[in-house]
C-alpha cells in the first residue's frame, strides 16, 4: 500500500505507471488470495466427487470433472484443481472473458465447478438480463490473465504436458457461448 501511495504522489509517474501499480496491488491483495481459495473449493469438490457425494447428473458436463484424482493425496488433488482452474481461465480468455450462459439454451457453464468457485470468491459475476458471466471488472480480468501466465511459466515439463493434454483431450470450450455484443459493452 505504501508503494502504491508513493506512485500516486510522485509527479514524474505517468498514467500507465499508476495503472500498473494498481494492477500489481490488485493482483497481490485480491486476485492471488482469491485464486488460492478457489483452488481449495475445487479440491473439496474433487474430494466429494471421489467419495460419491456429487450426483452423476452434476458431472455430466465437462469430462474433466468425471475423472478427479482417485487417491487421497493432497498435493495431487491441489495440482489437479489448479490444472482445472487454469483450463477454465484459458477457456474464459478464449471467449474474451464474456460468456452468454443462456445462448443455445446451454447452462453447462453454470454446472462447471470452476464457475461456482470463482463466483463464490468474488472474481466473476453472473447477470440475469442480459445473461452473461464475466469478471467483476477489467482490472480483475487483466489480473486473471496475469495469474494464468504466471502459473504457466512456473510449470515444469510434466505439468506443462498435463495441461496441454487437458486442453486437447478434456478441455473446456465455451466459444459457442461467446457474447455477441462484443468486448466494447464491458
Amino acid at each position: 500500500m505504501v508503494f502504491f501511495k508513493g506512485v500516486l504522489e510522485d509527479k514524474d509517474n505517468t498514467f500507465e505507471d499508476i495503472i500498473d501499480a494498481y494492477l500489481a496491488y490488485l493482483q497481490i491483495i485480491v486476485v492471488n488470495p482469491a485464486m488460492d481459495k478457489a483452488i481449495a473449493i475445487l479440491q473439496k469438490f474433487a474430494e466429494d466427487a471421489r467419495k460419491g457425494k456429487i450426483p452423476k447428473d452434476k458431472l455430466r458436463f465437462g469430462s474433466s470433472w468425471r475423472h478427479p484424482p482417485q487417491r487421497d493425496d493432497p498435493i495431487r488433488s491441489s495440482n489437479w484443481a489448479k490444472l482445472q482452474l487454469m483450463d477454465f481461465i484459458q477457456t474464459l480468455a478464449n471467449t474474451e472473458f464474456g460468456v452468454n450462459y443462456l445462448a443455445d439454451c446451454s447452462l453447462e457453464i453454470l454446472d462447471d465447478p470452476c464457475t461456482g468457485a470463482l463466483i463464490e470468491v468474488g472474481l466473476l459475476y453472473a447477470q440475469r438480463e442480459p445473461s452473461f458471466i464475466r469478471p467483476i471488472s477489467r482490472g480483475i480480468q487483466r489480473c486473471l490473465a496475469r495469474w494464468l501466465v504466471k502459473e504457466k511459466m512456473q510449470m515444469d515439463f510434466g505439468s506443462s504436458f498435463q495441461f496441454l493434454w487437458q486442453r486437447l483431450i478434456r478441455g473446456r470450450s465455451y466459444r459457442h457461448l461467446m457474447l455477441e455484443v462484443g468486448y466494447s459493452k464491458f
